[in-house]
């Protein structure tokens, strides 16, 4: 996406969650100290706000993240693209002493990192500062919690760039086509209605009342979680906190609308722009709350690791084999096979699928193997960092951004005791491969296969 360049944020697993209901805070619970020398905390405010943090030692800078549950699903139907729109809008709009901002301005503002998201469950609004910035990034976001100033200019501009984005992401990159078309085809969108977004007809005519009355809806404490990972020693976070955010009018949280029940299906998709034929294969994952899941998880980790030994490096414009950013999108894990030059048939994209499994099936897995993807994973479920990363945390602020989207999501749709099970489950040395997961990843009721071609075929 042409976002996360601008942003120069890395975000490695990035932030929806499925079926899974608000979290629960910890009562009276204090910080806790994890084996990698981080301390983490979590608590809610009276207006409702969710805490979350993560403490990292000797890092160079605090990100700082506002995360809404306010969705696309929540978009209503013909206003498709305005959940993006209004998180355009409250990042870049005025808000009480600060001035209207642009996103060009934000490399200048925010030179460690920033970012928006926005996903079919949440939206992240990021800022990433330097230690001694951080209060006064904290005092901002508290800012734009309290409300912003919707102008006309502001939201013509934020059209502007949400059909920008929206081109870019089913017109423009490939890349960013299969990611975002793979869980369009199993959602049973329909080719008109992509164009419809595309052309960003369905923004036209939106008034500045519309916007505000959702932005005064929806995005407030009782519907949001502050997350914050970095550098916080010697901050009395709780006391800093309650005087940014706790006197803003936490509003009432609303009810999510049902997640878009995924389907298998296969569909080929012309490109005028393609030189050659692109594929992806999505598998439709178990619900996140399904106790099998963190099995499931941990399997699709490791047949993308195998699937990208077997089918080499990706080449442009593709730069991935495998991607399932379990906290962004629970339910789809992707996978991009070589796709044959003249190749027409999406179903042919399970069957490279079938043939990688297949010769899995026949190869001897190591337990070490098994442990190290536990290891190196187990963070984004709120488990120790690996000296590795955390040495990264420490030198990028990307991988920052990354720590703290992960804190915002879990926060959104999971207890502590949720996640504390989830992890349980997924650091289970008995639960590993097998024909069940086999037979899972073979069958065409989870398979979703999408063929991007040039408009020559």
């Amino acid at each position: 996406m042409r976002r996360s360049a601008r942003t120069a944020l890395a975000c490695l697993a990035l932030a929806a969650l499925a079926c899974l209901g608000p979290a629960a805070a910890r009562a009276g619970a204090g910080p806790d100290t994890l084996s990698d020398s981080t301390w983490v905390d979590r608590w809610r405010l009276q207006n409702g706000l969710e805490v979350t943090v993560r403490h990292v030692p000797a890092c160079n800078g605090v990100a700082v993240i506002a995360a809404y549950r306010v969705g696309r699903n929540q978009d209503p139907k013909g206003r498709e693209g305005m959940a993006d729109l209004l998180c355009e809008v409250l990042f870049t709009a005025a808000a009480g002493d600060v001035p209207e901002r642009s996103r060009d301005q934000m490399t200048n503002l925010r030179p460690l990192g920033w970012n928006l998201q926005v996903t079919p469950r949440f939206s992240l609004i990021s800022e990433v500062g330097s230690v001694e910035q951080f209060p006064g990034v904290l005092r901002q976001v508290s800012l734009r919690m309290r409300g912003v100033t919707v102008t006309d200019s502001i939201l013509a501009q934020a059209r502007r760039t949400i059909v920008s984005d929206q081109g870019e992401r089913y017109a423009g990159s490939p890349e960013l086509t299969l990611f975002s078309q793979l869980r369009d085809v199993a959602s049973g969108v329909s080719d008109e209605d992509l164009i419809r977004r595309v052309t960003g007809r369905t923004l036209q005519g939106l008034t500045r009342r519309e916007v505000e009355d959702r932005l005064h809806r929806l995005y407030v404490p009782a519907n949001a979680v502050l997350a914050l990972a970095g550098n916080l020693d010697g901050v009395d976070l709780h006391a800093l906190v309650r005087n940014l955010f706790e006197d803003i009018p936490g509003g009432t949280a609303q009810p999510e609308p049902p997640s878009p029940r995924l389907t298998a299906a296969a569909r080929a998709i012309r490109r005028p722009t393609l030189r050659q034929p692109l594929g992806g294969v999505g598998i439709i994952a178990p619900a996140i709350t399904d106790s099998l899941h963190p099995n499931f998880y941990l399997n699709a980790l490791l047949i993308g690791q195998f699937c990208d030994g077997l089918w080499g490096a990706a080449g442009p414009p593709l730069s991935v084999r495998f991607r399932y950013p379990v906290l962004a999108d629970a339910q789809l894990a992707q996978f991009f096979p070589p796709v044959a030059p003249g190749e027409t048939d999406a179903d042919q994209m399970g069957v490279a699928m079938h043939d990688a499994i297949e010769q899995l099936a026949v190869t001897t897995i190591p337990q070490q193997t098994f442990d190290k993807l536990r290891l190196d994973n187990e963070w984004i479920f709120g488990g120790a960092l690996t000296p590795p990363f955390r040495r990264l945390i420490r030198q990028h602020s990307g991988t920052l951004h990354t720590l703290a989207s992960t804190l915002a999501v879990r926060a959104l749709w999971g207890s502590d005791e949720f996640w504390a099970r989830y992890l349980e489950r997924f650091r289970d040395p008995h639960l590993t491969g097998g024909d069940r997961w086999t037979e899972y990843f073979e069958s065409s009721d989870n398979i979703v296969r999408l063929l991007l071609t040039p408009a020559k075929f």
